[in-house]
C-alpha cells in the first residue's frame, strides 16, 4: 500500500497555533488510542498499525471534537513525527498509525533491524535522575512496551529529537558493536528511532 505525502498550510483560516491546548490533546489523545488501546476499544487495524481515521474519528474520545483536518494539523506539527498518513488502496480511506511505542504486541511497527554496528555506533536512552536506581540495579526496562526507544545521537545534534524526551537529566549511552556481540537485537524505525526488545526478560 503506498504511502502518501500530506501537506497542511499555516495559511489556513483558523489555523491553530502548534503549541495550542486542542493539538496537544489531540496528539495525546492519538497516542494513547493507537499505541495502547486499538485492540481494546475494538478498532480494525493492520498488521503495520494502522487504522482508518474514519474509526478514529467516530470513536467516543474523538467524536465531536476533532476533524479531518485536526488529525492532519497534529501529524504535519508535530516534532517528533510520531504519527504517520497513508490512503489505503483498497478503500481510498485515510489511514493513520504511530510510528513507534506500542504496547500490542499485533501492531508491528515498519522497522529494520540493525546488523551493521557502524550504521549506529553509540545510541542514546534519555531518561530522568528519579529513574536512576533501579536502572542503576535492574537495567533498562522495555516496561509496558514493546521496545526501549533509544536515539541516534543528542537533541541538540543535527536536530536529533525522535527517540529521546529533549528535557532528560539523564543520558545512557549504548556501544552497539558490544551490544549485538551479546546477542541484543535493535531496530531502526520509520522515523529514525532505534528500539530494541532487550533480553529474554525485557531489559537491557
Amino acid at each position: 500500500m503506498a504511502a502518501r505525502n500530506f501537506k497542511y498550510s499555516s495559511q489556513r483560516t483558523g489555523a491553530s497555533d502548534p503549541s495550542s491546548g486542542k493539538v496537544v490533546q489531540l496528539s495525546k489523545a492519538l497516542s494513547w488510542l493507537l499505541r495502547h488501546a486499538v485492540l481494546k476499544e475494538g478498532l480494525q487495524f493492520q498488521s503495520d498499525g494502522y487504522v482508518f481515521v474514519e474509526d478514529v474519528l467516530n470513536h467516543h474520545s474523538f467524536a465531536n471534537k476533532y476533524t479531518v483536518d485536526d488529525i492532519h494539523e497534529c501529524v504535519a506539527k508535530n516534532e517528533k513525527k510520531r504519527f504517520g498518513l497513508k490512503i489505503d488502496e483498497q478503500t481510498g480511506k485515510e489511514m493513520i498509525r504511530a510510528h513507534q511505542g506500542h504496547s500490542l504486541e499485533e501492531a508491528s511497527i515498519e522497522m529494520k533491524q540493525i546488523t551493521d554496528p557502524n550504521q549506529f555506533p553509540v545510541v542514546l536512552h534519555g531518561t530522568y535522575m528519579k529513574h536512576w536506581p533501579s536502572i542503576s540495579t535492574k537495567g533498562l526496562s522495555k516496561m509496558n512496551r514493546t521496545h526501549i526507544h533509544f536515539a541516534p545521537g543528542m537533541p541538540t545534534q543535527n536536530g536529533v529529537i525522535s527517540g529521546m524526551r529533549a528535557s532528560a537529566q539523564l543520558y545512557i549511552y549504548i556501544d552497539m558493536e558490544k551490544a549485538l556481540k551479546d546477542g541484543l537485537t535493535f531496530f531502526v524505525s520509520s522515523n529514525n528511532v532505534i528500539l530494541s526488545p532487550g533480553n529474554e526478560d525485557g531489559y537491557i
